[in-house]
């Protein structure tokens, strides 16, 4: 069983995401009342706060005000449960929780322990949309019922030991345990992906490990190469450094590694190379990249006249409607880092902010302002104007949506209807 924690400035958007995401079910409330909303179980913390308010404030003011952890036990492990098993996890990991002493690393008495059993707390049991994932996310006031602070030093590291604490009590498999027979498993299915594949492609890697249900992330320098990637698996992640074997599928290395298990493009270089040819590529490898911006970016390949713009590749479902766009770098890059993400949202990201902007660009108002509103934006209006100059450049045209999106994904003032 993996566990996280982190002391945080933004609880009420961590109530919201954790209880009102889709198929998120409340576990148990801790010192609340029963079916409230996540915006009045935020209010009640944060009036308990008020109420101790001289007493947090009297040496400097409390800016991290809420404890965020997520639990996230094996799959084999929650077979068959019921809520009544995760009510029993919460409860357990809550204790253990507060019981371990840190007091020595830290150097500070008021690590000996935490006190969230006194505390106001929210369960959330959070379904992963792909592998149907199940995992806990417990979101807590700062203080206690009495104004104390809850100790934050290694409150990271404290949610790990007790994770520890639970998995070795249950009999479960031990985090490091289960973090290499993953490693292993994904090392031997990136193999056969390899093997399977007539020349290694980075489009085609990334597609069949998610057709393995991995989730893939890659990372690439300033000149678009792939200089590093993670893979998912559940709910950890694995640099590609860590799998494989003397790092054999990193990106520097990988392409050697598919040559290697491809003897016939070997003996093909080889026989190229006798014959006094330069080689600059092996045989049968192409190497495109992913775009850096997302995880549903890639950009096409570029042709081969150089002066051609690089173009960026947008898949993305909104609404339910699966959209498709080729972007060129520079309005790419005003598009992915010019947009931002409003204070105060309910369901929206950064993402989905960019995608908003990417469906103004190419003229999708509707589509993005139902978008928009299905994160919990206030949207836009249809009556006020909205579109692009006649003389409008590009990179002005692409800066004006980027705006316009993070004003549509605001939340409506209290006066607003829908």
């Amino acid at each position: 069983m993996i566990a996280k924690g982190k002391v945080i400035t933004h609880g009420g958007n961590a109530i919201r995401y954790s209880t009102d995401k889709d198929k998120a079910e409340i576990v148990k409330v801790n010192l609340l009342p029963e079916f409230i909303s996540s915006s009045a179980i935020w209010d009640r913390m944060i009036a308990l706060q008020q109420q101790f308010k001289e007493k947090l404030n009297r040496h400097r003011p409390l800016k991290n005000t809420s404890i965020r952890i997520e639990l996230s036990p094996a799959r084999e492990e929650t077979q068959g449960w019921t809520m009544e098993d995760w009510v029993k996890l919460a409860d357990e990991f809550i204790k253990e929780f507060d019981a371990i002493d840190l007091s020595e690393k830290a150097k500070r008495d008021s690590a000996s322990h935490t006190n969230l059993q006194n505390s106001q707390y929210v369960v959330s049991l959070h379904h992963d949309s792909k592998g149907q994932i199940l995992h806990l996310h417990i979101n807590a006031n700062r203080i206690d019922m009495d104004g104390n602070v809850n100790d934050a030093h290694y409150i990271n590291e404290r949610a790990m030991m007790a994770a520890n604490k639970i998995t070795e009590k249950r009999g479960w498999i031990q985090a490091e345990a289960k973090r290499h027979q993953n490693i292993e498993q994904i090392t031997a299915d990136c193999i056969s992906i390899l093997r399977s594949m007539d020349s290694f492609d980075w489009n085609d890697y990334h597609a069949k490990l998610a057709a393995k249900g991995y989730g893939v992330m890659l990372k690439r320098d300033s000149k678009g190469t792939v200089v590093g990637y993670t893979i998912k698996k559940g709910n950890s992640s694995y640099k590609s450094s860590v799998i494989g074997h003397s790092r054999n599928l990193t990106p520097s290395r990988i392409e050697k590694t598919w040559l290697k298990l491809h003897p016939e493009a070997s003996q093909s270089i080889q026989s190229i190379s006798s014959n006094g040819s330069r080689i600059a590529t092996p045989i049968g490898i192409v190497s495109t990249q992913l775009d850096h911006h997302t995880p549903t970016s890639r950009p096409i390949p570029k042709e081969s006249v150089k002066s051609d713009p690089i173009m960026y590749h947008h898949d993305f479902e909104a609404n339910g409607e699966k959209f498709s766009f080729d972007i060129p770098e520079e309005i790419d890059n005003i598009l992915m880092n010019e947009t931002s993400l409003p204070d105060d949202v309910l369901w929206s990201t950064l993402e989905t902010v960019q995608h908003t902007a990417i469906l103004l660009f190419f003229g999708y108002i509707n589509a993005a302002t139902q978008y928009s509103e299905s994160c919990g934006g206030g949207g836009t209006s249809s009556d006020l104007p909205w579109g692009r100059d006649h003389d409008e450049d590009d990179r002005e045209w692409a800066r004006r949506c980027a705006r316009m999106a993070h004003i549509m994904h605001k939340r409506p003032s209290r006066g607003y209807h829908r």
